[in-house]
């Protein structure tokens, strides 16, 4: 069982790592990170004018407005 101190050690040495570069692999940069709310504003600038769809990140939350405004338009959303 580990104790409070114990912990601490574990915790401490990760961060002085982190500092000289050793927690992250070697040769690979980190993902960037996608966003997972899209506002009306933002889906229209996602969408090309003549395309039946428009492509958004898997995790992406869409917002009621910009719901209401691809079902007016008849625009299908691609998940990718």
């Amino acid at each position: 069982m580990l104790t409070k101190g114990a912990v601490e050690d574990l915790i401490y040495e990760h961060l002085s790592r982190a500092d000289r570069g050793g927690a992250a692999p070697a040769g690979k940069k980190p993902a960037p990170v996608k966003k997972t709310f899209i506002s009306d504003w933002e889906l229209r600038r996602l969408y090309k004018p003549g395309s039946s769809s428009v492509a958004v990140p898997v995790n992406a939350i869409l917002s009621p407005l910009s719901l209401d405004w691809l079902d007016y338009n008849g625009v299908k959303v691609v998940r990718n």
